[in-house]
């Protein structure tokens, strides 16, 4: 598959080379992929929506009824080409959805019209060169890339099932399983020709319970590179986080003080506004609040940063990063003092540095990888865990407040600044060490950049949340307020 990637992108850079274009750069890529929801059936009766001798024959069959659902079932194979063409330091882009060769001369000679038709970028230097590659790349688990539709489902009906047994008030239960294999390739005309192949394996559940009026829920997520056969834990804590957000009371006032984020709440407002801070493109252009703080302290002592585009079972790792640029591992913050941004190639460059190998095409969401032109990005951002495990923090922490699962509103928060006000629907009020009682959605306010000057303690949980591993944390003078 790579190999004959390669070979398509060597005939673009010669194609390239005859339309009089400086430099040209080709980025291939191939995506098979597989998403199986399923949306449990089951438990109509128990919210009251069946009733009378519906509902008891509902209740009577339940057993039966566990296994029943809808289904949605979506797969298929993605690939396409994007094409760099370099004109008087002027760039052109252009992409395909086809690997087809004619297809992609064609694109090639639009790369090259655009960046003849552009003005020249003044800080543009040049395409990278060739490095050697001295990483092995990521995991490639063979189980993922040849998915068995059939067991993706079993797996989601069982998980459903699962969360549902965990109580009589979980009343819906939606569980979804997703594999993809991706293959991609650079060839640029300054002697680049990389490769390689990655997999991953995710799942996410989320589960809804009702008492009388009061409903709440919570959910469970696993990001892998590996094909993960049991997701029953998950399914069952999915379902007991859930349960214990029931019998919700407000905060007898607005709280200021330590506040402690389970992996899952710190890595959302970490991988929004931390990752932007660091981006060199950002700093350059006077948008982060980094800018002229290197060698710095910017952070408690007890918190360090890596960058580990070499780590096996990260989801961000390959051999090269999507310029042909070998990934490397990168201290972002050594014991709280700021030690290096992350560079592609133009950012780089623009500097006279060498490349962190931090450029990326992938986005969160929306168009294939292909179809975008490279930017910064983590390969794994890894926030260095440290001693204690959630239930630990929270003992230490002895009175405030505990915040769980995904927030609303992270997304949105002031990357440039790092103000950040988010809805966690999943907080509770911690008393003597341990937790109280769950408290109604409330908002969670702060500046990320000064929390991480006011770390209290970092946990040992340590998750991998797509290209972000994070543990739990604690943090001082946090405001919450319901």
């Amino acid at each position: 598959m790579m190999e004959s990637l390669l070979e398509v992108g060597k005939k673009a850079t010669d194609h390239a080379v005859k339309l009089g274009v400086d430099e040209a750069e080709i980025f291939l890529y191939t995506e098979k992929q597989a998403s199986v929801k399923f949306v449990g059936g089951i438990f109509a009766s128990r919210a009251g929506t069946v009733k009378g001798f519906k509902g008891f024959l509902a209740r009577i069959g339940e057993s039966w009824l566990k296994k029943k659902g809808l289904p949605i079932v979506n797969s298929g194979t993605r690939a396409g080409v994007g094409i760099r063409a370099v004109t008087n330091r002027a760039i052109g882009f252009s992409s395909v959805s086809s690997l087809e060769e004619k297809r992609v001369l064609e694109a090639v000679e639009e790369a090259a019209k655009i960046s003849k038709a552009r003005p020249p970028d003044p800080n543009w230097v040049s395409l990278p060169e060739l490095e050697k590659l001295s990483g092995e790349g990521g995991i490639f688990d063979e189980k993922v890339s040849s998915f068995d539709i059939e067991e993706m489902l079993s797996q989601n009906v069982d998980c459903c099932v699962a969360a549902g047994d965990v109580d009589k008030r979980i009343v819906s239960v939606m569980s979804m399983v997703s594999a993809s294999a991706v293959y991609f390739g650079i060839v640029n005309t300054r002697g680049v020709e990389a490769s390689d192949r990655r997999t991953v394996f995710s799942a996410y559940m989320d589960v809804k319970a009702k008492s009388g009026d009061e409903e709440v829920s919570s959910g469970g997520l696993l990001f892998s590179r590996t094909y993960v056969k049991d997701l029953m834990p998950i399914a069952v804590k999915a379902g007991r986080s859930t349960i214990e957000c029931l019998g919700k009371k407000p905060l007898p006032e607005k709280y200021v003080g330590p506040v402690v984020f389970e992996n899952i709440s710190w890595s959302e407002l970490f991988s929004t506004i931390f990752t932007y801070g660091i981006s060199a493109s950002n700093v350059q252009e006077d948008r982060s609040t980094y800018k002229g703080k290197l060698e710095n302290t910017v952070a408690h002592e007890s918190l360090s940063v890596v960058d580990d585009g070499t780590l096996s079972e990260g989801l961000g790792t390959s051999k090269t990063d999507d310029e042909g640029v070998p990934r490397r591992k990168t201290s972002v913050i050594e014991k709280g003092v700021l030690r290096s941004y992350l560079y592609d190639n133009y950012a780089a460059k623009r500097e006279s540095v060498s490349s962190t190998g931090n450029a990326n095409r992938q986005r969160a969401y929306g168009s294939a990888a292909y179809a975008n032109q490279p930017f910064i990005a983590p390969s794994n951002l890894i926030l260095v865990s440290d001693k204690s495990d959630l239930e630990g923090l929270t003992r230490e922490m002895k009175d405030g407040v505990l915040v769980k699962g995904s927030l609303v509103g992270a997304g949105h928060s002031n990357a440039v600044t790092g103000d950040f006000s988010v809805t966690a629907g999943s907080a509770f009020k911690v008393e003597n060490g341990v937790v109280a009682y769950p408290l109604k959605p409330c908002t969670v306010a702060g500046n990320l950049y000064d929390a991480l000057k006011n770390v209290l303690a970092i946990g040992n949980d340590s998750k991998n949340f797509g290209r972000i591993i994070s543990p739990s944390v604690m943090i001082d003078k946090v405001v919450v307020s319901t």
